[in-house]
C-alpha cells in the first residue's frame, strides 16, 4: 500500500479534536441538554400542554434530519471554517431571538429555522466530519474524545441555565446563552480553523482504497452496512429524547425542584463522558455488535429505574446508566460508518444517517403525549424498552469491517 499525506503538522489534528469538543459543548449543551429546564417556565408562561412544548424540540430534530444530507455533502466539498462560523452565528442569534418571544408559536418557529441549521453547521455532524477526515489511526479514540464535548456541555450548561433562570427568569437566561455562543464559538473557530484536512492518496495495486473511495447516495442507501447500524441507533435516540427532554416536567411531577433536574442532567452527562471514552477507545478493537448489545442492555436497565415513582437515588442510578448507554452513540456511529465507508464521503454518509435518525425524534413528543393521556410516563418507558431487543437481533447481521463491502 502506498500512502501519501500532505499534512501541515503532526499535532494540528489534535487541536481540531479540542476545537470540536468545545463546539459540541456549546451547541449540544445549550440546545439539547438545557431544553428540559425551559419546559416548566414555558408551560406556565404560554399556557400550553406538554406535547405542544415537546413539538418544538421534535421540529428541531426533524429539520436537522431533513437538512443533514444537504449540509453533509457540502462538508465534503467546501472548507469547514466558514460553515462552522455561520453555524455559531445562527445558533447565537436564534437564542437571542428566543428571549423576545411573547407567544409559543414564535419559539417553535425559531426551533424550526435558526437553531437546527446552526446545530448542523457547528454541532455533531460538523465535528465528526472534521475529526474523521483528520484521523486514520486512533480514529475511534479521537471521535470519542471529541464527542465528550457534548457531555461536558451537558454537565456545565444545565447548571448554568438553572441558575440563570432562577436569578433572571428564562428570557434573560436564553439571551445570555446566545451571547456566550457568539462570543466564544465564532472567534475560536476563526482562529483555529485555518487549515484543511490532509489530502490522502491511498492506493492498493493501483486501485483507490476505502478512505479514498467516493460513494454515491444510491450506493450508500442500498448497502446493509448503512441500514443495520442506523436501525439499531433509532430506538436509542428515541429513548434518550423521551426521557431527557421531559425530565424537567417529570421531576416536577415527583415533587422535586428543577435543581434536581439539573443535577440529573449533569449526572447523565458525566456518565456519558465515561461512555464516550469507553466505547470510543474500544471501537477500534472490539466487535461493534458486542459494544452495541452492551449499550442496549444498559439503556433497558436505565428505563426500568425510571418507571413508577422513583426516589432521588433511583433517579440518579437511572441517569447514570442512561449516560453510560447513550454516551456510546456518537463515537460508535462515527466508528461504524468511517470503518465501513471511509472518509472521502463521510459527510454525505453521516448526513443520510441523521436523516434516518430523525425518525427517533418522536421519542420526546411521544412521551409528552403519553403523559397527557395517562398522567404517567410508564407506557413510554415500556415502549422504548420493547423496541431494543429486536434491534439487538438485527445488529447481529452487521458486516465485519474487513468484509464490509
Amino acid at each position: 500500500m502506498k500512502v501519501r499525506f500532505l499534512a501541515p503538522s503532526p499535532h494540528y489534528r489534535w487541536y481540531i479534536v479540542a476545537l470540536t469538543l468545545v463546539n459540541q459543548a456549546l451547541s449540544v449543551g445549550i440546545l439539547v441538554y438545557s431544553f428540559a429546564l425551559f419546559v416548566v417556565p414555558w408551560l406556565e408562561e404560554f399556557n400550553v400542554n406538554r406535547s405542544q412544548v415537546m413539538a418544538a424540540i421534535f421540529i428541531f430534530q426533524v429539520i436537522i434530519g431533513i437538512l443533514s444530507p444537504v449540509f453533509g455533502r457540502l462538508m465534503d466539498q467546501y472548507a469547514m471554517r466558514w460553515l462552522v462560523v455561520t453555524g455559531g452565528a445562527l445558533t447565537g442569534v436564534g437564542l437571542c431571538l428566543l428571549s423576545l418571544a411573547n407567544s409559543f408559536w414564535q419559539i417553535a418557529v425559531i426551533y424550526a429555522t435558526f437553531l437546527p441549521v446552526g446545530m448542523i453547521l457547528c454541532g455533531t455532524l460538523a465535528s465528526q466530519t472534521m475529526v474523521t477526515k483528520w484521523f486514520t489511526r486512533k480514529r475511534g479514540l479521537a471521535i470519542g474524545l471529541s464527542a465528550m464535548g457534548t457531555s461536558m456541555g451537558g454537565f456545565v450548561f444545565p447548571l448554568i441555565t438553572s441558575s440563570l433562570i432562577a436569578q433572571y427568569e428564562w428570557q434573560s437566561a436564553v439571551l445570555y446563552l446566545g451571547l456566550i455562543v457568539m462570543l466564544l464559538m465564532i472567534p475560536l473557530n476563526l482562529v483555529v480553523l485555518r487549515q484543511e484536512p490532509p489530502k490522502v492518496e491511498l492506493l492498493v495495486g493501483g486501485v483507490p482504497a476505502l478512505d479514498a473511495r467516493s460513494w454515491t447516495g444510491r450506493e450508500i442507501l442500498t448497502s446493509k452496512k448503512f441500514w443495520i447500524p442506523v436501525i439499531g441507533l433509532v430506538p436509542i435516540n428515541a429513548a434518550f429524547g423521551g426521557v431527557q427532554f421531559n425530565l424537567g416536567a417529570y421531576v416536577s411531577d415527583l415533587g422535586m425542584t428543577q435543581d434536581v433536574a439539573a443535577q440529573l442532567i449533569a449526572i447523565t452527562s458525566l456518565s456519558m463522558i465515561v461512555g464516550k471514552f469507553f466505547f470510543g477507545s474500544l471501537g477500534d478493537r472490539i466487535d461493534h455488535r458486542k459494544l452495541y448489545w452492551l449499550m442496549a442492555c444498559l439503556l433497558v436497565l436505565s428505563l426500568q429505574f425510571f418507571e413508577g415513582s422513583p426516589d432521588k437515588f433511583e433517579l440518579m442510578v437511572a441517569a447514570c446508566l442512561q449516560g453510560l448507554a447513550t454516551g456510546g452513540v456518537m463515537p460508535m456511529m462515527g466508528i461504524m460508518y468511517a470503518s465501513r465507508f471511509g472518509t472521502s464521503s463521510f459527510g454525505r454518509v453521516l448526513g443520510l444517517v441523521n436523516l434516518v435518525l430523525m425518525t427517533g425524534s418522536f421519542g420526546s413528543i411521544f412521551s409528552g403525549w403519553v403523559f397527557d393521556m395517562t398522567q404517567s410516563y410508564d407506557i413510554a418507558f415500556w415502549f422504548f424498552s420493547g423496541c431494543l431487543p429486536p434491534c439487538m437481533l438485527v445488529m447481529y447481521f452487521l458486516p465485519d469491517v474487513e468484509n464490509a463491502d
